[in-house]
């Protein structure tokens, strides 16, 4: 069975771009800033996607997490491409490296 990796971190910081540094210097990644302020890194050799996005999206007056508004920014991981184990692998060390960050949180995992 082919598996994908899909984690979310809320942060408890409102700067996008100060989280998107500090996760770009632990994961030793460049985070590029992308359209509507958030920030992302795509089809890299850690990830597919790594995003910064804001939880609640007020044009829709939407949460995206809604069990979470104490969390006003996401981090959202995507391990999809390669084998199995090795997908594993990437989340897992993402994982690790995000939870040993301050005011991070893993707050959902499929």
């Amino acid at each position: 069975m082919v598996k994908s990796y899909y984690i979310t971190f809320g942060y408890l910081g409102n700067n996008k771009e100060k989280i998107a540094t500090i996760i770009s210097e632990k994961l030793n990644i460049k985070i590029l800033s992308m359209s509507g302020g958030n920030f992302g890194y795509r089809f890299g050799e850690i990830a597919e996607t790594i995003s910064i996005i804001d939880n609640y999206l007020e044009y829709d007056d939407w949460w995206q997490e809604e069990n979470y508004k104490n969390y006003p920014i996401l981090i959202k991981v995507s391990c999809t491409k390669g084998k199995n184990k090795e997908k594993e692998e990437k989340a897992s060390y993402i994982r690790d490296a995000l939870k040993s960050l301050p005011d991070l949180i893993e707050i959902n995992e499929s």
